[in-house]
C-alpha cells in the first residue's frame, strides 16, 4: 500500500488563541509518524498537514473542504465533540460529508465505554467526502489515542475501498481479519480476542500444581541479573542492597574520649584533692591543655581528653572542695582509687581505619546507614533496584475516599502492596485499577511494560469468566507462563510469567485478588523475585512454637496468621491463631507477627493444643 496521507485538525479556542498547548494533535502526529508505535504500524502513513482552528463552524467546514481538494486521504479532527455550547465539530462535519460511517463511531464508543461511562457523552461523527475519510476524535490526548486505536486496523482498508483500489482491497481486508503476517504485530486493540467465551472456558486449570519450593526455584532460575549499580546519598539508601564492601575511612573514635561525665586526671596522683584547670565539652580541642601533678580537667561524656591524662574519674566519685567567684569549680577531691586507663576510649577502639564495616550485598537498615555515616560516608553504591509497578484488576474495585458504589469494594490490595515494597527499599509505581475488559487490561499492561521491569498484579488469575490475565499475557504479549498454580493456601492460582519487550526481560507476578492471599504471596514469592533481581539473599527467621489451640489441616500446605508470645515458664513461644483464616479477611493479618508453616493433611487431619509447629517471624 502507498503511504496514506493524514491531516490533523485541532478544534480548540484555547489552543487557537495560544492559551494552551495542542497536546492532542502533537501526540497523534507522533504516534502516526512513528512506524514502530502500535498505531503507526497499523495506520501505514504520515501526517502531511496540521492546523488549529477555533470552535467556529465556518472555519471547520472551510478547512475540511480545502483539505479534501488537497487530496488528504484521512482527516482526523480533534476536539469539539462534547456538550459545550462551543462544541460544534460534529455539526460542521455533517455539513461537509456526503456519506456517514456510523460503524466507526459505534466501534469508538464501545471501546471507550469499557474504560469510562462518560464516553456516552461523545457526539462524534465519521463520514466520507469525495475520496477522503473524515473522523471526529475527542479532545483529550488519552481519549483521542484510545478512540483512534479502536478503529485503526480498519482505516487502511477503508481508504482502499473509498479509492476503489481493487488490487489492494483484498490484502487490507486480510490484514483486518488477521490472516497475513501483520497478525504478528501487537495492536493496541486486537480485532480477534485471545479469550474464549464463557461457555467454552476451561472447567479446570490447565496449569500443573507445583510445590512452593519448585515455584521459587523457577522464579530464581528465570531472573537475568542486571549489572548496574547506583551511587546514592545515605538518606535514599534505606532498604537498598550494598554493592561493594565498605571500609572505614577513619578511626572511631578519632581521638581519646571520655566515657563518663567527670574529670581527666593523672592516675599516678591517686586519691585526694585536685585543682580544676578548665572544662572540656564534646567538640572541643584538648591538645593545648597540659596536666601536672595535682591538677585535673573537667570533661563531658564523649569529649576529648588531654594527651597527658591517663584516667577519667566520674563525677559521682568526687566532691566539691572550693568554687571560684564566678561559680566555677576550682578544686575537687577524688574519693576512690584511680586505675590507669579507666573510663577512656582509646583511638580506634571501636573501629580502626580501613576496617571492613559492611559486607557486599548487605541490606541497608537504619543501623547500617548510621554506621556508614559514622565512618565518613555520605554516599554509597547500591545494587540494581528493579522498577516495580502495582496494578489492581476488577470491575468491582474503586479507590477509597468517595461513597462506595453498589456492588463495589474499596481497593485495599494496591496500598498494601505498595507499602510493603516501600518498606523494603523499592520505589514502586501505582498503575491504578484495570477493568475486567480485555482491551482495557491490555492497554494497562502495555503501558506498564514500558515503565517497569516487574509488574505485580492482583486479581484475574483464577477460574472465573473474568479471570483473563493468563490468556492476555500469552495472547497479546507472547509471554511465557512458568507456573499458573502453586500447592499453597492461600494463593493457589499465583502466576509467574516473563516476556521480552524492547530487548529487556519483563517479569509478571500475578497475585490472587483476595487481600490475604495477595499479602501472603507477596511476602513469600514477590520478595523472592525482587531480592534475586537486586542480588540479595534474604534468610528467613523460622522458630518453633506451641499451638494455643487445635487446628484442622488443609489438603494444601497452609500459611496461617498467628501471634507468638514468649513467657518465662516455657522455652517455646505460644502461637495464637488470629481468628478466621479465610483469604478475604485482611483483619486476620492485623495482629499477626508470624506465619505458621503448617503441612498438608496426611495421616493426621488435625493438630492439637500444645503441638509444636514451625513459624516464620514477620518484620525482622
Amino acid at each position: 500500500m502507498d503511504s496514506i496521507r493524514y491531516g490533523i485538525l485541532t478544534v480548540s479556542d484555547s489552543c487557537f488563541y495560544n492559551k494552551s498547548e495542542d497536546r492532542s494533535g502533537v501526540e497523534l502526529e507522533q504516534c502516526i509518524n512513528d512506524e514502530q508505535s502500535d498505531i503507526g504500524k497499523v495506520l501505514k502513513g504520515r501526517v502531511c498537514i496540521k492546523l488549529i482552528v477555533p470552535d467556529e463552524e465556518k472555519y471547520i467546514k472551510k478547512t475540511l473542504k480545502h483539505w479534501v481538494h488537497e487530496e488528504v486521504d484521512v482527516i482526523l479532527t480533534v476536539g469539539g465533540t462534547g456538550f459545550s455550547k462551543r462544541d460544534v465539530t460534529p455539526e460542521a462535519t455533517r455539513h461537509v460529508i456526503q456519506k456517514e460511517c456510523p460503524g466507526m463511531v459505534i466501534a469508538m464508543q464501545m471501546s471507550s465505554l469499557k474504560i469510562t461511562p462518560m464516553a456516552m457523552l461523545s457526539r462524534a461523527v465519521c463520514g466520507i467526502r469525495g475520496s477522503t475519510l473524515i473522523i471526529n476524535l475527542p479532545g483529550s490526548p488519552k481519549a483521542a489515542k484510545e478512540c483512534l486505536s479502536a478503529i485503526a486496523c480498519a482505516i487502511p482498508h477503508a481508504v482502499n475501498l473509498i479509492k476503489d483500489e481493487k488490487d489492494k482491497i483484498k490484502s487490507t481486508h486480510m490484514i483486518v481479519q488477521g490472516e497475513t503476517n501483520v497478525k504478528n504485530v501487537t495492536y493496541p486493540h486486537k480485532i480477534s480476542s485471545c479469550l474464549s467465551s464463557v461457555a467454552e472456558r476451561d472447567r479446570e486449570s490447565s496449569y500443573p500444581m507445583i510445590s512452593i519450593d519448585e515455584a521459587k526455584e523457577l522464579m530464581v532460575r528465570e531472573v537475568e541479573l542486571v549489572n548496574v549499580c547506583t551511587e546514592l546519598e545515605l538518606e535514599n539508601c534505606l532498604g537498598k542492597i550494598l554493592a561493594t564492601d565498605l571500609y572505614s575511612k577513619y578511626d572511631l573514635p578519632p581521638f581519646r574520649a571520655s566515657i563518663k561525665d567527670g574529670y581527666a586526671v593523672l592516675a599516678s596522683d591517686g586519691m585526694g584533692k585536685r585543682k580544676v584547670l578548665a572544662g572540656i565539652k564534646a567538640g572541643d580541642i584538648a591538645t593545648a591543655i597540659k596536666l601536672e601533678a595535682g591538677t585535673c580537667v573537667r570533661v563531658n561524656t564523649g569529649a576529648p581528653i588531654p594527651d597527658d591524662a591517663t584516667a577519667v574519674v566520674q563525677v559521682e566519685d568526687t566532691k566539691l572542695v572550693e568554687e571560684s567567684l564566678d561559680k566555677e569549680e576550682s578544686e575537687i577531691e577524688i574519693m576512690t582509687e584511680v586505675k590507669p586507663g579507666q573510663d577512656i576510649r582509646p583511638i580506634g577502639c571501636d573501629i580502626k581505619k580501613d576496617d571492613l564495616i559492611l559486607k557486599k550485598y548487605t541490606k541497608l537498615g537504619a543501623i547500617e546507614l548510621g554506621l556508614a555515616a559514622a565512618c565518613g560516608y555520605n554516599k554509597i553504591t547500591t545494587t540494581y533496584v528493579p522498577l516495580v509497578g502495582v496494578l489492581s484488576t476488577g470491575d468491582e474495585l474503586q479507590c477509597a475516599g468517595g461513597p462506595l458504589m453498589p456492588g463495589h469494594v474499596y481497593d485495599s490490595n494496591k496500598i498494601t502492596l505498595l507499602s510493603m515494597l516501600r518498606e523494603n527499599g523499592f520505589d514502586p509505581i501505582d498503575l491504578g485499577i484495570a477493568a475486567d475488559h480485555e482491551e482495557a487490561m491490555v492497554e494497562k499492561i502495555r503501558d506498564a511494560v514500558q515503565k517497569v521491569d516487574v509488574l505485580i498484579t492482583s486479581g484475574s488469575v483464577s477460574m472465573g469468566d473474568k479471570d483473563m490475565l493468563k490468556p492476555i499475557l500469552t495472547g497479546h504479549f507472547n509471554a511465557t507462563i512458568h507456573f499458573g498454580r502453586v500447592n499453597i493456601k492461600p494463593g493457589k492460582p499465583t502466576t509467574f510469567a516473563t516476556c521480552m519487550f524492547k530487548n529487556r526481560k519483563k517479569y509478571f507476578l500475578c497475585l490472587p485478588g483476595n487481600p490475604v492471599s495477595a499479602t501472603v504471596i507477596m511476602r513469600f514469592f514477590g520478595f523472592t523475585l525482587l531480592n534475586r533481581l537486586r542480588v540479595y539473599d534474604c534468610e528467613e527467621t523460622i522458630v518453633r512454637a506451641k499451638l494455643a489451640s487445635g487446628y484442622k489441616l488443609d489438603s494444601r500446605p497452609e500459611f496461617v496468621r498467628a501471634n507468638l508470645k514468649w513467657s518465662d515458664e516455657d522455652t517455646l513461644p505460644t502461637a495464637t491463631i488470629t481468628g478466621n483464616q479465610i483469604s478475604s479477611k485482611l483483619l486476620s493479618c492485623k495482629n499477626a507477627n508470624s506465619f505458621l508453616l503448617l503441612p498438608a493433611r496426611g495421616l493426621e487431619d488435625e493438630l492439637q493444643e500444645g503441638d509444636v509447629v514451625e513459624a516464620l517471624l514477620l518484620n525482622v
